[in-house]
């Protein structure tokens, strides 16, 4: 028997690629929400018994229902389509429709977004699936750093819209629908009034209607407490709570997490006003059923007067906005009757909030954990890229837009006020990368790894014994190195400095050396000692200067030496004495000077010998007095001068010698004597004077 299956005069219908009533509409289930995607199932009727899906699948299908003078289209992709049996006089095939932002379940990624506004990622996230409306009223911060992390295009979007409070829904043309991204009840369109008809007298009204209507109340949290933590301001205040108005007992119990998700304090007063819209939510609810076909979820209904039913229905001439619409309808058949005769070919089942009630989405959406640390590649300009904190860029591996984070504090092993360590890694390095809470959007840098590229800076595992910290020079080739060798018998510790090295110790320093120290110093050297020096050798000690030495005093000056000194200087030799003068021998002293020697001393001279002394003159001498000179010998004074003598003895007695001797007075000359005189000669004894007197 052949099947006329022609839709057009149905008050079920159903449109596809395929053509006009190639398939046509036997029954239609699914349910549309406010902050979920809807899903309609379809059970057509067909004369192919062969369609191929090929020409189905991923296309638009609508299924319209007629309702007074208009339609109210269902449209969405057909994403299954099979083939279920023989009926009807054809072969039935079911269909499930669903939003084409469903595609964006199957696109897993992982990005990152910079510097952009969640309206901003949305747009660019969804705008890929076509037909996005964007009616938000309330401003949005930029954010520094967004990452989608391991989780599909639609539940990071979701996720985002829950994180801000931004809902959506889905508006339905034949051949298309719409998504509609909203922050207010405001935004949400509205069917108008529809009455309230009790269930018996409901088959009496040919208008849209509602034949049961169920108010609740629930009881919620009642208020929100959130603190954050924000490292610039590490001392402001980020505590925030938001205290619900319920009347109700046991109406103030308080919810309170960590972290907040925000910068501010100010920020923070925000997110608990949301998150307390998010609990107050849950609170009124209306379960209703009806044959509203054009309800949908995301749109405001008003409720109008009730007729055919005693009492005032609860809510009357209030608006609502429906969260969920479950929709279903049975068209008449084509070989065998559809619909029973009492049965309403379209019946709804409806979940509204009052409209003056809060609308924040609920937090549905999981948020990705980052299950351990991961490793990225440490970017930015030049060779060093860090900030006033700091802080590093790197780029993830699994990154394959090549973007970069945002910039990442880098743990140090101390961190004080203005004290503390600071290590910063350098572009190209690999780092460890860990995240606060699991959280992809708080990277924190924790550490360093060698790769194939980056090795380390000594063989292994031959050097496996050395321990060391060696850096490289920022834009040249020389470095600075600590380094530890603790190979038995090899023990080591080597500093390197590729320029300058700094000590700076604020009070003792104590060096203990078991063996041999050697130092060189390239070019000059200067010490500075603020007070005593102390220099103790246990062996010889030998300085050698290659030029000149200048030793200045500003005191006194001992030296001491145990045994023997010896002084040779290869040119001249000048000893200045501004003072006294003392000098001690204890044993013999012999002075030998090679050319001239002057002694100059501007006062007094004393010179005491405990024993002999002797002065050698290899020519001439000559010694001036100023004034007096007195010699005093304790024995006997001799003067001789070759054969000529004179001798001077402790008991008083004189002895001139000479070959001949004169003895020449300017003025008088007396000879006196004690006792007798003798004057004897072996030749003439000659007396001349003017007058020579005798006594």
């Amino acid at each position: 028997m052949t099947v006329d299956l022609r839709q057009s005069d149905r008050l079920g219908r159903l449109k596809t690629a395929l053509g006009d009533d190639v398939l046509v509409l036997l029954r239609f289930e699914g349910t549309d929400y406010l902050n979920d995607l809807f899903e309609y199932r379809v059970e057509a009727l067909s004369t192919d018994a062969d369609i191929n899906f090929d020409d189905l699948i991923g296309t638009h299908a609508t299924v319209e229902i007629e309702n007074g003078d208009e339609d109210r289209p269902f449209d969405g992709i057909v994403t299954r389509a099979r083939w279920i049996g023989p009926g009807e006089g054809g072969h039935r095939y079911e269909m499930v429709l669903r939003p084409r932002v469903w595609l964006a379940s199957l696109r897993r990624n992982q990005r990152i977004f910079h510097n952009m506004t969640v309206v901003d990622i949305l747009g660019e996230l969804l705008g890929d699936y076509g037909g996005l409306d964007v009616m938000v009223m309330r401003n949005y911060p930029e954010l520094e750093y967004t990452v989608q992390y391991r989780e599909s295009d639609l539940a990071f979007a979701r996720r985002q819209m829950e994180r801000f409070g931004i809902s959506f829904h889905f508006l339905h043309e034949v051949g298309n629908h719409r998504m509609v991204l909203t922050d207010d009840p405001s935004a949400h369109e509205t069917i108008g009034t529809r009455a309230y008809v009790g269930f018996d007298a409901h088959h009496q009204s040919d208008e849209e209607h509602f034949w049961s209507w169920e108010t609740e109340r629930n009881l919620t949290t009642g208020a929100i407490k959130l603190t954050d933590y924000e490292f610039k301001k590490p001392n402001q205040a980020m505590e925030v709570v938001q205290q619900g108005d319920a009347q109700y007992a046991e109406g103030s119990i308080e919810s309170f997490d960590y972290p907040g998700d925000y910068l501010s304090q100010g920020d923070g007063r925000a997110m608990v006003r949301l998150g307390l819209d998010r609990a107050r939510g849950g609170d009124a609810r209306v379960r209703a059923s009806g044959d509203v076909v054009t309800l949908a979820g995301g749109l405001r209904v008003t409720l109008g007067s009730e007729q055919g039913s005693n009492g005032k229905v609860p809510g009357q001439g209030d608006s609502y906005i429906c969260l969920s619409a479950h929709h279903r309808f049975v068209g008449e058949g084509y070989a065998t009757c559809g619909a029973d005769a009492d049965e309403v070919a379209f019946r709804g089942a409806y979940v509204l909030i009052p409209e003056k009630s809060p609308l924040a989405p609920p937090l549905r959406s999981p948020i990705p954990s980052v299950q351990g640390p991961q490793t990225a590649k440490v970017v930015g300009e030049g060779e060093i890229d860090c900030d006033e904190h700091g802080r590093i860029l790197v780029q993830f591996h699994w990154d394959l837009d090549g973007a970069y984070s945002m910039r990442c504090r880098v743990s140090q092993n101390w961190a004080g006020a203005g004290w503390g360590g600071m290590i910063i890694p350098r572009i190209g390095m690999e780092v460890v990368v860990e995240f606060l809470e699991g959280d992809p959007d708080k990277p924190l840098v924790t550490g360093c790894v060698y790769n194939g590229s980056n090795t380390p800076p000594y063989d292994l595992p031959g050097k496996k014994t050395v321990s060391t910290w060696k850096s490289n020079t920022h834009k040249g080739s020389g470095y600075n190195e600590f380094r530890f060798e603790d190979e038995a018998g090899s023990e080591e510790v080597f500093m390197h400095a590729q320029k300058d090295h700094n000590t700076v110790i604020e009070n003792d320093e104590t060096h203990q050396i078991g063996h041999d120290r050697a130092k060189t110093v390239g070019n000059d050297q200067s010490e500075q000692i603020g007070h005593d020096k102390s220099s103790t050798v246990g062996n010889d000690k030998t300085i050698t200067v290659a030029n000149n030495h200048t030793e200045s005093i500003g005191h006194d000056m001992v030296l001491t030496v145990g045994n023997n000194t010896t002084t040779t200087v290869g040119a001249s030799a000048t000893t200045t004495i501004g003072a006294a003068s003392s000098l001690t021998i204890g044993a013999d002293s012999a002075t030998t000077i090679g050319a001239g020697s002057t002694y100059v001393v501007s006062n007094d001279a004393i010179e005491s010998i405990g024993s002999s002394h002797s002065v050698s003159i290899g020519k001439s001498a000559s010694e001036t007095v100023g004034k007096s000179k007195t010699v005093v010998v304790g024995d006997e004074l001799a003067l001789i001068v070759g054969k000529s003598q004179l001798i001077m003895k402790k008991d008083g007695t004189i002895t001139l010698t000479g070959k001949n001797i004169t003895v020449t007075g300017s003025g008088n000359a007396t000879i006196t004597a004690k006792g007798k005189m003798v004057l004897k000669a072996s030749s003439t004894v000659t007396v001349k004077g003017s007058k020579v007197l005798q006594n």
